[in-house]
């Protein structure tokens, strides 16, 4: 059965949800309004058999904990959380107008590469800033980053969804062996079974900028073995080919060292990657 929408109800006495805005598999989503700050946030709700999960709390309270530690334009701001009168968590997140670069992806293809790298180089500011905490976000995907109307030529890119992230050296919420995220975009080490480190979340974003120019991910298979074997031992396809227009040399060795199958031979952190990124935007004519 659907779990009922609360559309019109007040939690804590404070946040008036007016309207269900997302649901996912975890969670729902509210657009409502916070009666002691006067703003509009989103509240997201953990719900049904979900909120008697232990697995599932934990992730939902290590999202909240770990944004709730940062403050950054290109990171979806917590303001706070909580239960709901039927003891089901809640967190308290910044609204969001905007939709994700899954979504320009699967109604446009590849963009311009002028648009493909500022993307990319908002996100990595953000990556930043959670690998400068000691935290890897460990499902970076287009479908979790957000772009949000902005003044600018180009859109506000947001992370979002750290329900899987992990602090480096800190205790993990999954079985060991068990491997987290999106397998598209899932770096070498992690499928072989070894600790991830920041330079698996660059190469999530390597793949992530390789889909934003070519209009598909470099890695594809019949069954999760096949792309997990691609990701292993396959090169992805050259960009000069794959690519909907012409890219600078420059360009495509930022996605090649990104995509590199050993971490040592990537980016060493977010702000190197973003830095070659600049520099290579310098090569490519605005869209």
């Amino acid at each position: 059965m659907a779990t009922q929408d609360r559309s019109g109800t007040v939690i804590d006495g404070r946040y008036q949800l007016e309207k269900l805005i997302g649901r996912g598999a975890m969670a729902d989503v509210y657009r409502a309004h916070d009666a002691h700050e006067r703003t509009a946030v989103a509240v997201k709700i953990l719900r049904g058999q979900q909120a008697r999960d232990q697995e599932a709390v934990a992730r939902f309270q290590r999202e909240a904990e770990v944004q709730g530690q940062i403050r950054h334009r290109n990171v979806a701001a917590i303001y706070g959380g909580g239960a709901t009168d039927t003891a089901e968590p809640y967190i308290v997140v910044e609204l969001l107008r905007g939709h994700s670069l899954r979504a320009l992806l699967k109604q446009q293809g590849a963009v311009h590469p002028s648009r493909a790298l500022s993307y990319t180089w908002q996100a990595l500011q953000g990556l930043h800033a959670v690998h400068e905490r000691g935290i890897l976000h460990r499902d970076l995907k287009p479908a979790n980053l957000m772009l949000e109307p902005s003044p600018g030529v180009v859109e506000r890119v947001v992370l979002i969804d750290f329900g899987f992230a992990a602090f480096e050296g800190g205790a993990k919420l999954t079985q060991r062996g068990h491997v987290v995220g999106s397998l598209t975009y899932l770096a070498p080490e992690r499928l072989r079974g070894k600790p991830a480190d920041p330079r698996s979340d660059l190469y999530a974003m390597g793949v992530s900028l390789y889909e934003l120019l070519a209009g598909r991910p470099p890695f594809a298979g019949a069954d999760d073995f096949e792309l997990i074997s691609a990701h292993l031992h396959d090169d992805p396809p050259p960009l000069s080919v794959a690519a909907a227009v012409e890219l600078p040399t420059e360009v495509i060795e930022v996605v090649e060292r990104a995509l590199a199958k050993e971490p040592d031979h990537r980016h060493t952190d977010a702000g190197v990657m973003a830095a070659a990124i600049e520099q290579a935007s310098q090569h490519v004519k605005a869209s």
